[in-house]
């Protein structure tokens, strides 16, 4: 039996080429976005799920307060912290802390300025499950002056040697002894490094080792294990009162606080973002949700374009079922038939989307910016729920057709009498107006996320990044290094093509790593005293980023006194107390036992990104600064100017590797996540409103289907083509109408709580909602008329004739 309703499945199947095609193609391409979307989702909650004791790992992030508001978020926080949780509180088995040291190591004549490189503890590779390829996880990082390398990383230094035991030196001196070599970091821990150095030797380099357990010292990424059943709940309540104990007094000098929370490490990557010295630029959980919306959205249209379809195709059956029905046959087996059909188009269907992933996906890898894994079903979770998404589609998109077309009396379709239920109509319109409404909320989703985009990367930053290259800088420490900046930079600019050299220990969209508190104006007293961010820079920074002075000077190098000056952009103005920039002028402030004079005001300008406010920056005059150089150019020929700029770099620094990237690419990768979110949220919202199409195009033709004898009766009585097409197209403006009504809340709410995000955000105007709700009430009538054109043109006799 089973075998006839197969048979007769496929022959109905292959009858309805158009029909079958529609669906098909419609259901493949929900399917492929869908599956696309979630690879992505899944790449994104995958983040550290590798660490063995994942659950009981956390990081301690830290949120400085200055008269009871945060000031500072860190991801790498207080020097102290770990080992005091682990001193006093017996929740903690081991502590783990890391300080970044960005150097130059060299092995004979191959050097390298290393940008992820860290100091950890010798319990690191007993809390963390990054396996140890050579070495034991409980020594490697025990004595000072010993590192831990990934395999990259020895490869790049020692070639196919054995690294266990080769020295590597940092800045040419000091010498290092390879003593582990682990696995490369996956790409999906929120943790980057390359190498590390054992903190036993960090420890050596402080007269006074007990400066590390500040809590006033910030920089150190600490985490903590706990014990198996120790509570995470517990330990954090604990903290506040502990942090009172150890700092309550000299918080409330400075009208200050501090506030530790243990994040878990599975949540760091989504939720732990615009914290100061983290390993850099992690994802958006709420980006991530916005896309499972998406793909939930794509997949449920796709079905209900289905269920549309089969039931615009239910007067064409009706005569089939009911002489089935006249010849005996149960309504049971006429479901069957009818499910089988189902799981025909829908494993059709299922083919076609995998066929479609594995063609997308390296594309869609490359759009998403993230390294996907391109085999279909090397995940167990992907491939148990692709399976559970096709039989669920069978059912959902099987169901409803196969009970609607099985109910029907068979007296009343030989008798060509059958009227469609109006529960069926409801559902039918429910589900097109649910169509309408999800397409509206994505364009106006698209609509706002570029916007916001645009706003962002176009509106005036207040610094000139363009034609700007930075070179990383030398590690040179010694005496003699002032004077040969300066001749770098002489050399440099006699040349017409090169308009400004500058060193600094920031440039513009890095967050300024100088973070200093208890600052105050000279005549003040500690509990005024605030947090600003600090930059050290010599005299030429203000005008090779073409930043403008609003008030007073800018530093200057024939003045000897200008070592005690700093620069105030208008944000720290604000702070200190000033009314005016020109109030400021020449004022003193109390910096961390020294006193400095103001003797310019800055315009404030985008040292960061907008999804910032302004922040108080103090620019300190440090002419041996070496960071960065910064090398503003006035010529098309860059390559040349990289090329003289390596050169004399090389005269002045040998031994020192000239690295280099451009300034507007680093200041725009602060909108790469966005922008590739942008992207991903655009592709998709345009395919969901495709396959929304093809919905209107199953109801459409269904409604005319039903209304064929009224259209005829209409043209008899002198009714125009037109009149004939507006009628029909009314039904389907009030569902756009309905679906604006529930769309422009709902899009408004779930736009609004993401650009809450970003401190300058865009304004939603009326015409973000306007237009989308017009553009579908276009597309609707545009895919209506295909039906209801001919159906108003045809012959009214054809449609009359059997009356």
């Amino acid at each position: 039996m089973i075998r006839n309703y197969l048979k007769s499945a496929v022959r109905s199947t292959l009858k309805n080429k158009v029909f079958t095609i529609i669906n098909v193609l419609g259901l493949a391409v929900g399917l492929a976005g869908s599956m696309l979307i979630t690879r992505y989702v899944m790449h994104e909650l995958s983040y550290d799920q590798d660490q063995l004791r994942k659950d009981r790992i956390f990081r301690v992030q830290l949120d400085r307060y200055s008269k009871g508001e945060v000031t500072t978020r860190w991801a790498a926080g207080a020097a102290g912290i770990g080992p005091e949780l682990k001193n006093n509180f017996p929740e903690v088995e081991y502590y783990v802390r890391m300080c970044e040291d960005k150097q130059t190591f060299g092995h004979d004549d191959v050097a390298f300025k290393e940008e992820h490189i860290y100091y950890a503890s010798e319990d690191f590779f007993k809390v963390f499950s990054f396996p140890l390829v050579k070495g034991v996880d409980s020594t490697v990082l025990r004595e000072p002056h010993t590192m831990a390398v990934s395999k990259t990383f020895a490869k790049k230094y020692f070639g196919d040697e054995d690294p266990i035991g080769k020295m590597l030196r940092k800045n040419g001196v000091e010498e290092w002894v390879v003593t582990g070599v682990f696995e490369d970091v996956p790409g999906t821990s929120h943790m980057r490094f390359d190498a590390l150095l054992s903190f036993s030797t960090y420890l050596t380099y402080f007269k006074n080792p007990d400066a590390l357990n500040s809590f006033h010292w910030d920089g150190f990424m600490t985490y903590v294990q706990l014990y198996p059943n120790a509570k995470v709940s517990t330990l954090q309540a604990k903290l506040p009162a502990f942090v009172e104990k150890r700092e309550g007094e000299g918080f409330k000098k400075y009208n200050a606080g501090m506030v530790f929370t243990l994040e878990p490490i599975t949540r760091i990557h989504l939720f732990a973002n615009n914290l100061m010295m983290d390993y850099g630029p992690n994802g958006n959980g709420k980006s991530v949700y916005f896309l499972a919306i998406i793909a939930a959205f794509i997949l449920v249209i796709a079905w209900i374009n289905y269920v549309n379809l089969a039931t615009a195709r239910s007067m064409e059956r009706a005569r089939e079922v009911g002489v089935r029905k006249v010849l005996g046959g149960l309504r049971s087996q006429l479901i069957w038939q009818f499910l089988l059909e189902s799981f025909i188009i829908n494993l059709m269907a299922f083919v076609l989307s995998l066929v479609l992933v594995r063609l997308l996906l390296p594309t869609f890898a490359a759009l998403s910016g993230r390294n996907l894994d391109t085999s279909l079903f090397s995940n167990d979770v992907f491939l148990l729920g692709t399976v559970a998404v096709f039989i669920l589609g069978v059912l959902s998109s099987g169901l409803y057709p196969a009970f609607v077309l099985s109910g029907f009396k068979p007296a009343a379709v030989l008798k060509g009498k059958l009227q469609g239920s109006p529960r069926g109509k409801f559902l039918r319109k429910g589900l097109v107006v649910f169509q309408f409404a999800a397409s509206i909320t994505l364009i106006v989703g698209t609509f706002t996320v570029y916007r916001q985009l645009s706003f962002m990367r176009n509106s005036d930053k207040g610094v000139n990044i363009d034609q700007t290259i930075i070179v990383r800088g030398p590690d040179i420490n010694d005496s003699t290094y002032v004077n040969r900046f300066y001749a770098f930079h002489d050399d440099l600019t006699n040349y017409p093509e090169i308009v400004g050299v500058t060193a600094s220990t920031s440039i513009p969209g890095r967050q300024p790593d100088w973070n200093a508190g208890g600052i105050r104006r000279i005549e003040e007293t500690d509990e005024s005293a605030n947090e600003y961010r600090v930059l050290g820079i010599d005299q030429a920074f203000v005008p090779t980023f073409g930043l403008e002075l609003i008030a007073g000077r800018n530093f200057s190098k024939e003045i000897k006194t200008d070592r005690a000056a700093v620069l105030f952009n208008e944000s720290a103005i604000r702070q200190t107390g000033f009314k005016t920039p020109k109030e400021a002028l020449n004022e003193q402030i109390f910096f961390w036992g020294d006193t400095f004079k103001i003797v310019g005001v800055l315009k404030d300008y985008r040292q960061e990104s907008m999804k910032r406010n302004f922040e108080p920056l103090i620019f300190r005059n440090i002419p041996d600064a070496h960071t960065f150089y910064s090398i503003h150019i006035k010529t098309s020929n860059v390559p040349s100017v990289v090329t003289l700029a390596e050169e004399k770099f090389k005269s002045y620094f040998p031994g020192n590797p000239f690295q280099f990237f451009f300034m507007d690419d680093y200041y725009n990768q602060q909108y790469q996540a966005d922008i590739q979110f942008g992207k991903v949220f655009g592709v998709f919202a345009t395919l969901a409103i495709f396959i929304a199409c093809m919905g209107l195009f199953g109801l459409s033709s269904y409604m005319v289907v039903q209304r064929t004898k009224e259209i005829g009766v209409r043209k008899v009585l002198g009714a125009t083509v037109s009149q004939v097409i507006a009628l029909l197209c009314k039904e389907f403006a009030l569902l756009v109408a309905a679906a604006i009504v529930i769309a422009v809340p709902v899009s408004w709410l779930v736009m609004n709580n993401w650009l809450n995000e970003f401190a300058n955000r865009i304004s939603l105007s009326w015409w973000i909602f306007a237009v989308p709700g017009l553009l579908v009430m276009a597309i609707a009538w545009a895919t209506i008329s295909l039906h209801t054109f001919k159906a108003a043109s045809a012959n009214p006799v054809d449609a009359l004739r059997y009356e």
